[in-house]
């Protein structure tokens, strides 16, 4: 019985026209197999059908070029795919150093074991039938998500509006009923006082609730952002100040009177980078949740953030001594609907949203943890050393 054409493809990649051959013989019956002679005719095949590709099997030495350099490229560009390397037994180090990069999922020696190929192709086969059923899983818990992330977004705009115009018409008449007031204690009517401590902080009131508003509104749309309802939209990106940023994160966070003792702002040099001040304020406020969980957690700590400069690479950090991060699990905390938190408050989906945020930065995001000693998440950026 022949295989689908619309099967998931075994691609082999092979210069050596008998071992594509005999691949064929071997295998067309039971697997969609198709066969390049070069890593170029095989990148051509993937451009035309990655997305259809399961497993990828290519010799080490080509040529045109070494198989683990395909495999390489491969991982970065269709991660979906299964790679397998097969390699002569001279080359076995070689192998072994890539399957340890990850940029090989195993290796097989030269000359084939039949069977033992054939297994290790269904064992291929299997990984992929499960990466793409997680896939799926994803793809249904995302739209779960956007829906009541919509709902709750079309629920809160409303208020919301109605809270800023409220605060715009009493923007606009505060002076006059002041000058009211004032008219009216000179006049010598029996009216409380109004001390100048009073008059700023009325003024001040008005500011501070549209911001808030403002604030609300932007984490609304990374809400519907990291529910996948739109993509991060670079083309209103901007000239920022990381030093504002971590003001307004601390500012607008939060706090409890115990949290904010424990959290300690080092400053550091500022720097510009190019991207939002409200997507950065977000990533800083997850980190920092993250971060006052952990210690809470462990019952003692605190958490510590500080800039700094490499050369033309410019860095944040933001570091607790808490739980710390289980080393099995660090590997997997920037994956969607991962979740780290002891309590198990989280969703999953923060420090994923953050790691996109950095990349449509030009930068990226990393973690270093120990088990109950500390967690530090560190995100570089490129930027000028403002100043």
């Amino acid at each position: 019985m022949s295989v689908p054409r619309s099967a998931p493809i075994v691609l082999f990649v092979d210069d050596e026209q008998l071992a594509r051959k005999y691949f064929e013989r071997a295998f067309s019956r039971e697997l969609n197999v198709r066969t390049a002679a070069s890593s170029d005719e095989a990148r051509g095949i993937l451009e035309r059908n990655g997305d259809e590709i399961a497993v990828l099997m290519t010799d080490q030495r080509m040529p045109a070029g070494d198989g683990v350099s395909l495999l390489s490229e491969v991982k970065d560009t269709y991660p979906h795919i299964v790679r397998l390397l097969t390699t002569a037994y001279t080359d076995i180090e070689d192998a072994v150093s890539a399957v340890n990069r990850g940029e090989v999922w195993r290796y097989i020696t030269k000359p084939w074991k039949l069977e033992d190929l054939r297994a290790e192709l269904n064992a291929a086969m299997e990984l992929f039938r499960f990466r793409a059923y997680e896939q799926a899983l994803l793809r249904e818990r995302r739209r779960s998500m956007l829906l009541v992330a919509s709902h709750i977004a079309h629920e809160m705009r409303t208020p919301l509006r109605s809270i800023r115009s409220a605060a715009g018409g009493i923007e606009r008449y505060l002076p006059r009923l002041l000058e009211g007031h004032d008219w009216a204690a000179g006049a010598g009517a029996e009216i409380e006082p109004l001390s100048e401590q009073h008059r700023r902080a009325l003024e001040g009131a008005v500011a501070s609730v549209q911001r808030v508003v403002d604030r609300a509104n932007s984490v609304i749309d990374v809400l519907l952002a990291n529910c996948g309802a739109q993509r991060i939209d670079s083309t209103v990106f901007e000239s920022c100040s990381m030093h504002e940023c971590v003001d307004i994160a601390l500012q607008d966070f939060p706090f409890t009177e115990r949290e904010g003792q424990a959290v300690r702002w080092d400053g550091g040099p500022d720097f510009r980078f190019h991207g939002s001040t409200s997507l950065m304020v977000f990533v800083l406020h997850n980190l920092l949740r993250n971060a006052l969980r952990a210690i809470a957690a462990a019952g003692r700590g605190s958490v510590q953030l500080w800039t700094n400069s490499h050369g033309d690479v410019n860095s944040v950090h933001v570091r607790d001594t808490g739980t710390g991060i289980d080393p099995e699990v660090l590997p997997k905390i920037f994956d969607d609907f991962t979740s780290f938190a002891d309590d198990q408050r989280g969703v999953g989906i923060g420090l994923g949203f953050c790691r996109k945020v950095l990349t449509s930065f030009g930068g990226h995001i990393e973690c270093h943890s120990e088990k109950n000693t500390y967690t530090q998440f560190d995100l570089w950026l490129p930027g000028r050393l403002d100043g």
